[in-house]
């Protein structure tokens, strides 16, 4: 196995690591996205396709609308010791060791991460472009490198994969990160999937995968969300706080809810959204997803906790006895964005 030296690689670098190892175990970050799941098992179907072994694997259970993405793989979970059988340990989407969840214990081991984050705290060799809307982004780069260079068939469902990323990440396109080699790259991915003849999905039926299919208990955790739902400065801060017993009480899972935080920032007035989630095994852990509308730094404020994202999207952990502690502690770090102090 690689020593694991923290230093900024190019992708030409990153592609020649995975070239030369036969086998490659694939890690995503905690509460995984359809970046983090797109980029990931495009990673994994390139590698497949060059005869190499590889797997992606992640601390949490992947979210039931999201299971599409996983292909051959049933599941994602780690099993103990499975790392030792792999010749290269490759991180995914994946800003800091805290985003690797209960995997954290293996970072010492991962040499190789491929990202997009700009905020972020590197914790072995890696490549890093802060410009590309989504890790999705990055990896359309290797797919490229790969197919140019001979070592890589063109693929249509790779570009699934790929679209289903930089899709997911730019919100369909709508958020600020996306760019014009996003709306290119975009394109040439749908290009080579509206010409496959191979029974996968179209660039609609993805879409309506991503973004317009969900289960009855995903509509009741939206209802739940809105009962949920606290705002602060007048309005300006949106959060929703999920905590362990609403869970219990209500029979729903945390995949159930997804991506909660877009229900405060699609509120009218709402300047930063955030989802804050009770962890299921460390009740003192609380997970906090944030978001801006405008040109807030969430990130700077994640990044403070050991976080990290982007400056419009960011994540982090914070430690706190109780709900209202946590919502405490979130309210006062992120109103200060806002050039004001105070709550409700």
């Amino acid at each position: 196995m690689m020593t694991n030296k923290i230093t900024a690689i190019p992708l030409s670098e990153a592609a020649g690591r995975l070239l030369d190892a036969p086998s490659v175990l694939i890690f995503i970050h905690q509460n995984p996205d359809g970046d983090a799941l797109g980029s990931g098992f495009a990673l994994a179907q390139m590698l497949r396709a060059m005869g190499k072994t590889a797997r992606v694997v992640c601390a949490d259970a992947i979210p039931h609308r999201l299971g599409f993405l996983m292909r051959e793989q049933e599941s994602c979970a780690y099993i103990e010791g499975m790392e030792d059988g792999y010749a290269l340990l490759c991180a995914v989407d994946t800003a800091s060791v805290a985003q690797l969840g209960t995997l954290s214990p293996l970072a010492e081991k991962i040499s190789l991460s491929i990202d997009h984050h700009g905020q972020n705290d590197p914790f072995c060799a890696h490549c890093t472009v802060p410009t590309a809307s989504a890790a999705g982004e990055v990896l359309v780069d290797l797919y490229g490198l790969f197919v140019s260079k001979g070592h890589l068939a063109p693929s249509a469902d790779i570009c699934r994969l790929l679209y289903a990323a930089i899709v997911s990440d730019t919100g369909s396109f709508k958020y600020s990160n996306t760019t014009k080699d996003t709306l290119l790259k975009a394109a040439d991915l749908l290009e080579t999937i509206s010409a496959a003849d191979d029974g996968g999905d179209d660039i609609a039926m993805l879409n309506h995968r991503l973004f317009a299919c969900r289960t009855i208990q995903e509509l009741y955790a939206q209802r739940a969300g809105i009962d949920a739902l606290r705002l602060f400065f007048d309005g300006a801060i949106g959060v929703v706080l999920l905590t362990q017993e609403m869970l219990t009480q209500s029979g729903l899972s945390r995949s159930d809810f997804g991506d909660i935080v877009g229900l405060p920032r699609s509120l009218e007035g709402v300047r930063i959204a955030l989802s804050v989630k009770q962890d299921e095994t460390e009740p003192t852990s609380w997970r906090v997803s944030s978001r801006s509308t405008e040109d807030l730094d969430v990130s700077a404020v994640c990044a403070s906790f050991g976080g990290g994202g982007h400056k419009r999207a960011a994540g982090c952990s914070i430690t706190a006895p109780d709900a209202e502690s946590a919502l405490a502690v979130v309210v006062e770090a992120f109103g200060k964005l806002l050039g004001t102090e105070g709550a409700e």
